[in-house]
């Protein structure tokens, strides 16, 4: 009998969290065997692929030759979902393109495990009403302080992915009071978001045509504007609720938390299966970056990070990309270009950037990030051979570049 799954786990850490992931959806925990890809090419050649694999990839050399090899031994269908350890956007979308359902970075934890195996078993489902559906993406954009065009970038994201990748998105803007993402795109922004935060339970088909902004066949938009003597409840519990509740209706979520409010930054990382770091070439900017990729490695281990430097909001400053990554321990996997009068012009005007500044190099960017999530290109810069592989963690000689003084004291605060 073809089994549903088999875990592959080259350590006792990665094991442990297979084991509990089989717990919590009653699968078989003797499925989780020890052993890597060469293990799993060697079990799998004499029997019936399960319906979808776990391998773990984290002592391989060469990942890509490792998941070609075990394409060759399994069935048609067979979903694969690689674990490892190269935080890579470029090597992503390799094990993407070669077939893989996900790839999940180490340590992984049950849940998303879970969300994962979910996601990957969902277009294979069959049945009625009981059968499994295919949860969103939620795409966590989160900036590393105000100004350094967040909003922007959330916003502008969702609009390609709507607009020009046919993904049905929701924008989801969880500042009650100052978010500015619906009047970005010169949408009034109503009250839904309030509403969803009272009662998060109570989303489904109806809430969404009738609460959140339709900007577009693809693109709908969750935001408020409260007066600001209104109590908006803001607890984690509601956020997660609201942003596990929408998943069920979009292919993609952007979730966009409000900068400084520490309760839904981390209610809204920890729901994340993609975090997108919005900051600039600042000594601020890399402190916080220190902490805040810090914090997701804590709550969202195994969580993708993905790390834009906006260089059109840092003004003059003695911090360059090098100084950025030695200090950090990360990789800058985007940079984008200055262009402060076409991406003004398009803020001012309500447009998105493909309307209202059609040839801005920022555009450009945007639609490359766009394309390495969901297909095609490489991001506008990627620092695929560098430092700061994974999690946050430096691997890169830090370098004082500052002569003394906060500069300096960075140094000693990377992120782990």
């Amino acid at each position: 009998m073809k089994k549903s799954y088999m875990g592959f786990a080259a350590d006792s850490e990665t094991r442990a969290a297979l084991e509990q992931f089989a717990r919590d959806l009653y699968l078989p925990e003797e499925d989780v065997v020890d052993g890597d890809a060469g293990a799993a090419l060697e079990m799998l050649s004499d029997m019936p692929t399960p319906e979808c694999i776990f391998v773990d990839l984290g002592h391989s050399s060469s990942p890509l030759d490792e998941l070609d090899k075990l394409a060759g031994v399994c069935d048609p269908g067979t979903q694969v979902i690689a674990v490892g350890t190269v935080n890579d956007i470029s090597v992503f979308r390799d094990m993407l393109d070669a077939g893989i359902a996900d790839y999940l970075l180490k340590p992984v934890t049950p849940d998303r495990l879970k969300q994962a195996y979910e996601k990957a078993i969902a277009p294979t489902s069959h049945g009625g009403e009981g059968s499994a559906k295919a949860l969103a993406d939620v795409i966590v954009v989160v900036g590393t302080r105000g100004g350094v065009g967040t909003s922007m970038v959330s916003t502008n994201v969702a609009w390609i992915l709507a607009h020009e990748n046919k993904k049905k998105v929701g924008l989801v803007d969880l500042d009650p009071y100052f978010g500015n993402t619906a009047t970005l795109l010169n949408l009034e922004p109503g009250r839904g978001l309030s509403e969803a935060l009272d009662e998060p339970d109570r989303i489904d088909n109806v809430f969404v045509d009738r609460t959140m902004i339709k900007e577009h066949e693809n693109l709908m938009i969750l935001a408020a504007e409260e007066a600001m003597q209104n109590e908006v409840p803001m607890d984690a519990a509601s956020i997660e609720t609201v942003i596990e509740k929408l998943r069920e209706n979009f292919q993609v979520l952007i979730v966009e938390p409000p900068h400084g409010n520490m309760q839904a930054v981390k209610a809204a990382i920890r729901m994340a299966t993609h975090i997108v770091f919005v900051t600039n070439y600042s000594v601020v900017g890399m402190r916080d970056m220190i902490r805040l990729s810090g914090l997701a490695n804590q709550l969202a281990a195994g969580t993708r990070q993905i790390v834009l430097a906006n260089q059109g909001t840092a003004g003059k400053s003695d911090v360059n990309a090098k100084d950025f990554e030695s200090v950090t321990g990360l990789a800058v996997d985007v940079e984008i270009p200055s262009d402060v009068r076409g991406v003004a012009g398009a803020l001012n005007a309500g447009a998105a950037l493909p309307v209202g500044a059609p040839k801005s190099p920022v555009l450009k960017t945007l639609r490359k990030l766009c394309s390495t999530l969901y297909g095609g290109a490489k991001p506008g810069k990627s620092k695929g051979k560098g430092k700061g592989k994974g999690k946050g963690k430096g691997k890169g000689k830090s370098e004082d570049k500052g002569g003394g003084g906060f500069f300096s004291s960075l140094l000693g605060k990377k992120a782990s």
